[in-house]
């Protein structure tokens, strides 16, 4: 087992690229740490990096507490899950998983002992004997696994390996990842651009874009308290509901106003925002979780201050909820230019749509599409951030 450490490590590729900035990063001797973000973002090429298949340009990588940076790969004790197989098509289950043991000159019985052990584990002993092209995407998945476990290295680097999966099958391997790296207690880098897949298997999540760290933190405290916009709306499924509105001084308290809609901000809220007292008179990004919204006929405590009037879009059921899809009749918070048609005779442009939000309703809700509708928002857990910078205005708990 291993801790990990990067120190500032960077990595800019001949063509003047940065993949990687300034990436300061810990993972603790057993932890299960997930590199989160959408493509580009820099997260396999940090993982790359601390397997030495990438050269580091810049900063320090440490496996318990030793540099590495000049260190072969295969003296790192590491071992890869890639998301494509890597299997030997000509080669059994077994001679798979046994494969990097044998080329180490490892003894039979001890190659046959961890073989059999990690076949155990993985559910694999009725397939020892199949070759590569006999085996479902799951169970080459899992023998890919087996072949890494074998080695008994310091520390796993999975990369997006359940990419290749189809929905229910990557349910059921994402479950089985974090039950085998519990039990193992192995030091493992998981990359993935999936935020589901990032919340459910992470001890800590780690969030990259463009390179740079955005937030380290337990999954519930990323999606409870994120320090920026991009966090924000990229943590949580439907994303978060962003707005841009003003704050004013309001009978009740703060008043955040957008169009013609105000919602008066509930104490706890104010007492989590602190900041927002400074803000009276100016510009804010407000945010809403989809599902601290909710019809307002199945709130009996309902009131003008917490409702916003909407105009019913779409509705998409889900059996346990439903998503329901509203237009607001404010401008969007990023109101994109519309383009001119790539006809050069047409004049006239397409006009931007006003700001939609997502509510996840109660399936008990009864709205439907193109009706007005009235929105009740729970107060108590709104977001807020600065409109130049990005940040988050809260004050996170103390510990």
């Amino acid at each position: 087992m291993a801790a990990i450490v990067l120190d500032g490590i960077t990595k800019q590729f001949p063509d003047g690229t940065t993949a990687v900035r300034g990436l300061d990063l810990s993972i603790a001797d057993g932890e299960l740490m997930v590199l989160v973000g959408p493509s580009g973002c820099g997260k396999t090429t940090a993982l790359r990096m601390v397997a030495g298949l990438e050269e580091v340009t810049g900063g320090t990588i440490l496996i318990d507490g030793q540099p590495v940076n000049d260190t072969e790969p295969r003296d790192r004790d590491i071992a890869m899950v890639f998301q494509s197989y890597a299997l030997y098509p000509h080669l059994s289950v077994y001679d798979n998983m046994a494969f990097s043991l044998k080329y180490r000159k490892t003894p039979k019985a001890e190659i046959r002992r961890r073989v059999e052990e990690a076949a155990r584990i993985l559910e694999l002993e009725p397939l020892l004997a199949r070759k590569p092209r006999q085996l479902s995407g799951g169970q080459r998945q899992r023998v890919a696994m087996g072949r890494a476990i074998v080695r008994q290295p310091r520390a796993f680097l999975m990369d997006e390996p359940l990419s290749n999966l189809d929905a229910k099958l990557r349910v059921q391997m994402r479950a089985e990842i974090a039950r085998l790296q519990r039990s193992l207690g192995v030091t493992t880098i998981y990359v993935t651009h999936d935020q589901t897949e990032a919340m459910t298997l992470g001890n800590r999540v780690a969030v990259l874009q463009h390179g740079v760290l955005q937030q380290v933190a337990p999954p519930q405290e990323l999606y409870k308290w994120p320090d920026n916009l991009f966090v924000a709306s990229f943590i949580g499924s439907p994303a978060m509901n962003l707005l841009e509105a003003t704050v004013e001084r309001g009978d009740g308290g703060p008043q955040v106003c957008f169009g013609t809609h105000r919602l008066t901000v509930g104490e706890q809220a104010v007492r989590e925002h602190p900041a927002l007292e400074d803000y009276l008179g100016r510009k804010v990004i407000l945010g809403i979780r989809p599902e601290n919204l909710e019809d307002a006929a199945l709130v009996p405590d309902a009131t003008p201050g917490c409702v916003l009037d909407v105009q019913v879009e779409l509705r998409e059921e889900l059996g346990s909820e439903v998503d329901v899809h509203c237009r607001l009749g404010v401008e969007p918070l990023h109101a994109v230019a519309a383009e001119k048609p790539d006809d050069p005779a047409a004049e006239e442009e397409i006009e931007p749509l006003s700001a939609a939000i997502v509510a996840r309703m109660d399936p008990r809700t009864t709205l439907a599409e193109s009706q007005t509708a009235k929105v009740h928002v729970d107060l108590s857990a709104l977001h807020f951030f600065d409109p130049e910078t990005g940040e988050s205005l809260r004050d996170l708990p103390a510990g």
